[in-house]
């Protein structure tokens, strides 16, 4: 950016508003419970699976926000904690970023589907099922990506069969999350 250029000029998509702002406005939900807290980058949002799909109506349908665009959704396995599914959205009207965090429980948890809010969640969404496990229930193709259909293991798992090979061979660092 030239010294000249500032903030105010440039398109929504090229700037990140001030994070307190946005923290007052998802507070102002207020109808869903839910935690907000800051992380060095984004606003944070811990919320339950079953609010899921009313926060995200609400994040994208007020004007003041219009969360438009799935980043990403990320699995995390918190062994022996549970797992996490992360998701990150993005407004172009008003370029706000936002991370929502869904905390599991372990084995094959079930969370609502984003697709029909928004159709990038297909492809993350398959994504995080193949290698974590989690269920996203209303998901319109949840065939397997990468892995062929009959191979059921879940690779990002700490408890893969193989992160014991993979430590072994240099791949991991650090003991594997399971006993051979």
């Amino acid at each position: 950016m030239s010294s000249n250029a500032t903030s105010a000029n440039l398109p929504p998509a090229a700037r990140q508003l001030p994070r307190a702002d946005l923290a007052a406005l998802v507070r102002a939900i207020g109808s869903i419970p839910m935690e907000v807290s800051e992380t060095r980058t984004d606003i944070d949002i811990r919320i339950d699976a079953g609010h899921l799909l009313a926060l995200v109506d609400a994040l994208r349908n007020r004007p003041d926000l219009a969360f438009d665009y799935l980043r990403n959704v990320s699995g995390v396995d918190q062994s022996p904690e549970g797992m996490e599914l992360k998701y990150h959205l993005y407004s172009f009207k008003t370029g706000y970023s936002l991370q929502i965090t869904v905390p599991t429980g372990t084995g094959h948890p079930h969370v609502p589907s984003l697709t029909g809010h928004y159709p990038a969640a297909d492809w993350h969404e398959r994504e995080a099922a193949e290698m974590f496990g989690f269920v996203f229930d209303g998901h319109p193709n949840p065939r397997n990506l990468l892995l062929e259909e009959d191979l059921h293991i879940h690779p990002l798992l700490k408890a893969h069969p193989l992160q014991a090979a993979e430590v072994m061979q240099g791949i991991e660092s650090g003991p594997p999350g399971f006993t051979i």
